[in-house]
């Protein structure tokens, strides 16, 4: 608990009280009083070199705060499920639209009927597709970066759970859109500008999108765990991200063969907004009332003031070498979401030409990636558990084991002559889903409850604005090297995530210099 105002003037207080309150008391039942305030006294100083703590954690005992894991689960099941047919809908759409193919012949394309015209076709279609998706990144990354700038204000003012809600609204309106664009194309064969899915991301990229939800998803942990108990809820919190990503990815290709792309779009969008009521139904709001100030107005101050007070809080000198290893960390995050982001946006396209898997093959290879990480994850909980008996660095552990993962699978996929070898590097990358979570827990650890909305927030802006570098980058990269080795890109993602490793050494270096004062935080 913290300390109140004074509380150690009041410890000495009373301490000289209960030394001359009662003259005819013995001496030894004063001088063990004494003893036992001036104990108190020497714990209560302590308390002031040890890292901050949470003023009010929510009762253990209130079973909606395990919630929050499967809310997640279901959005990104949500978006996995629509993922792969986005794209592919793209695609489709600007081969009648874009170019005039007929709409049969536009169908053929990424399916197992493909022939050596469709294949031509497809090279001439994708730089246009690829178009397209940038413009969409594009997009995800202004407009949710300006509103993000807001995310931490908001859910230190407000809290978590309006937050929260707010970014499934957005969701579930933007495949809402997607299905009524997806369901028009359908009905004009297939004759509906591709464009048009630019229109359908505003909705969520005007509160956040992406920014928003990690931001109060994480702070919500902070709040309701606290000790080593965060480390495990930030591991349940990525495997939620992980298993909802494998559902949606393994029910997609089945849903869309069975069905359209319109029905796919739908179910996305129903799913979200149930979750959404559900959250207002049975999710508490995590930040304690007398923490939340409801006066005054989120843009009651300048875009510029507040980018200054999101900086002086992730820039602000503190003890040890606790800013230092905040920035590191942070920057080991903005590596890994910028090559998670410039990667994606090319790989399906790249998986297309270079091995010619349709819809469902590539998704079916999304689930095996997705399966093997998230049971690595469940594996994580016992291994960090087993860590901490016999080294005090065990967070930090798990995420350089996590980064050597994502480096050598990357390796793999760059050199893979035949499709199989692709699965070999899923087995290499099987600790990839620990990084990100190990990250935010030392996060969490090193920084107090009321500054790390503001933390997170800064960083989800930052990692908003990072696909604006890293898809332009990925698809110039992927476009030069298309008729030579479209899987260049691949050595890049391995060199960045080899620099990560080198800066979580970086850090382990430096706190071994105090390992007494660190240890909660990567114990």
């Amino acid at each position: 608990m913290m300390e109140e105002p004074h509380a150690h003037e009041n410890l000495v207080a009373k301490a000289s009280k209960l030394k001359g309150d009662d003259p005819e008391s013995g001496s030894n039942s004063s001088q063990e009083s004494l003893n036992e305030s001036l104990s108190s006294l020497d714990a209560a100083i302590r308390t002031t070199t040890e890292l901050p703590r949470d003023p009010l954690i929510l009762n253990p005992q209130s079973l909606g705060i395990y919630l929050l894991e499967p809310f997640i689960l279901i959005l990104l099941f949500a978006y996995n499920f629509s993922s792969t047919v986005l794209k592919n809908e793209v695609i489709y759409q600007s081969c009648t639209a874009g170019f005039g193919y007929p709409d049969n012949v536009c169908q053929l394309l990424g399916s197992k009927n493909a022939t050596n015209e469709t294949k031509r076709i497809e090279e001439i279609v994708q730089p246009y597709a690829a178009k397209v998706t940038l413009v969409m990144r594009l997009v995800e990354c202004f407009i949710p970066a300006f509103c993000g700038l807001f995310a931490g204000a908001w859910a230190d003012r407000y809290g978590r759970k309006p937050l929260l809600m707010l970014s499934f609204l957005g969701y579930g309106l933007q495949y809402l859109n997607s299905a009524i664009i997806a369901y028009c194309s359908k009905l004009n064969h297939g004759l509906v500008s591709p464009w048009w899915y630019v229109l359908s991301i505003i909705p969520p990229s005007f509160v956040g999108s992406s920014v928003t939800y990690p931001v109060a998803a994480v702070c919500f942990i902070g709040d309701v765990s606290e000790g080593r108990a965060r480390s495990y809820r930030m591991i349940a919190y990525e495997l939620a991200i992980y298993v909802g990503l494998l559902l949606g990815s393994f029910g997609s290709g089945y849903a869309y063969e069975a069905t359209d792309s319109y029905i796919v779009f739908s179910i996305s969008a129903v799913s979200i907004l149930t979750a959404l009521f559900l959250i207002k139904v049975l999710l508490p709001e995590s930040l304690p009332l007398r923490s939340q100030t409801g006066t005054g107005s989120i843009t009651d101050t300048s875009v510029i003031s507040l980018l200054k007070n999101l900086w002086k809080t992730c820039w602000k000198s503190r003890e040890h070498k606790n800013r230092f290893i905040l920035l590191t960390i942070m920057v080991v995050l903005l590596l890994t979401a910028f090559v998670s982001d410039g990667s994606n946006s090319v790989f399906y396209k790249f998986m297309r030409i270079k091995f010619h898997w349709t819809v469902k093959q590539f998704t079916q290879y999304e689930t095996v990636s997705i399966l093997v990480p998230a049971v690595a994850g469940f594996g994580g909980v016992l291994f960090i558990w087993t860590l901490r008996k016999c080294t005090k660095s065990a967070i930090i552990l798990l995420a350089l084991v996590s980064l050597l993962s994502h480096c050598s699978s990357s390796l793999i996929k760059a050199f893979a002559m035949v499709d199989w070898q692709i699965y070999v590097a899923i087995g290499l990358g099987v600790f990839k889903s620990l990084v990100n979570p190990m990250c935010r827990t030392m996060i969490t650890n090193l920084v107090p409850a009321d500054e790390r909305g503001k933390i997170f927030s800064l960083l989800g802006v930052l990692q908003a604005l990072s696909p604006l570098i890293s898809s332009t980058l990925y698809v110039a990269i992927y476009t030069l090297t298309l008729n030579s080795d479209p899987g260049i890109f691949n050595f890049f993602s391995a060199f960045l995530y080899g620099i990560g490793i080198i800066l979580l050494g970086i850090v382990w270096h430096t706190k071994s210099r105090n390992q007494v004062y660190y240890e909660p935080v990567f114990k």
